[in-house]
């Protein structure tokens, strides 16, 4: 009898073990987060509305710049200095005087019905700006990737999880017609994977999100990365767009994969 209370508890001590065990597998290991309202769609929706309610006078100097910016490359400083209240609407719609997720080096444009409708007609090079955190850019080691992605998203690796990547990517041109077709994600070929009307990536952005998150193989992520929509250039030539039509070879990536981690490593700026 006593043998067999013994044996009893040792096997009660043995399932208590295998439980904690279990409930600690059972932990959750990752969490897919929701961004059920854009903050950014609403503010471009409400510097829209300022840009179309103001005095045609001043309308069409804010346009005036927008567009010597888009095509030039430059802005008068000396109207900034007599009209200060206009580095308002370059910081929204300028990705090179935008803030962060949405700023870029570029000088592009961003494109909304307002600025759509003064534009019209002209040479317009379309690009869609994204931008996500490095951790959810990244493979999962969980559920790793879908597909095959671009050769420059395996480089993201090695930025810390929570730097963040803004990917602007050139599209087609067009004349600003609302049934222009835009490419807005390319496959590791560099050739266009997802292409919609003009019309979707202007009026329904997510659809921008969502073929991101395709393209660096975890759907799940669509609703964490984010988005600043379509930007443009205006009667330039995109260098870029160019060599992707020729099948130009530097755009495939032609360095070795490590070369970025050799070179911090071995000058000390990375363990």
């Amino acid at each position: 009898m006593r043998r067999m209370i013994e044996e009893w508890e040792e096997t009660r001590e043995r399932l208590s073990l295998l439980r904690d065990i279990i409930r600690g597998r059972a932990r959750v290991v990752f969490v897919v987060k929701h961004v059920m309202f854009p903050r950014k769609v609403r503010e471009y929706y409400t510097y829209d509305k300022l840009l179309w309610e103001l005095p045609p006078e001043q309308r069409d100097l804010v346009v005036h710049v927008l567009q010597q910016i888009a095509t030039s490359k430059f802005v008068d400083p000396k109207i900034l200095e007599q009209y200060p209240w206009i580095r308002y609407f370059l910081w929204v719609f300028v990705a090179y005087y935008g803030k962060l997720p949405c700023k870029h080096m570029a000088y592009t444009v961003k494109l909304t019905p307002v600025t759509l409708h003064f534009f019209r007609g002209l040479r317009i090079t379309y690009y869609v700006l994204r931008w996500s955190t490095a951790r959810d850019a990244k493979a999962d080691p969980y559920l790793g990737r879908t597909r095959t992605v671009d050769f420059y998203i395996t480089f993201f690796r090695y930025k810390y999880d929570d730097d963040f990547i803004n990917a602007l990517e050139v599209c087609e041109e067009g004349t600003g017609d609302w049934n222009d077709s835009v490419p807005i994600a390319r496959n590791d070929l560099r050739a266009p994977e997802y292409t919609v009307p003009l019309r979707r990536v202007v009026l329904q952005p997510h659809w921008v999100k969502w073929a991101f998150a395709k393209i660096m193989g975890k759907p799940e992520t669509f609703t964490t990365i984010g988005h600043c929509s379509c930007y443009a250039i205006l009667e330039r030539t995109s260098k870029t767009l160019q060599e992707l039509r020729v099948g130009y070879r530097r755009l495939y990536g032609t360095r070795p994969r490590h070369r970025i981690k050799e070179i911090l490593y071995r000058s000390g700026l990375r363990i």
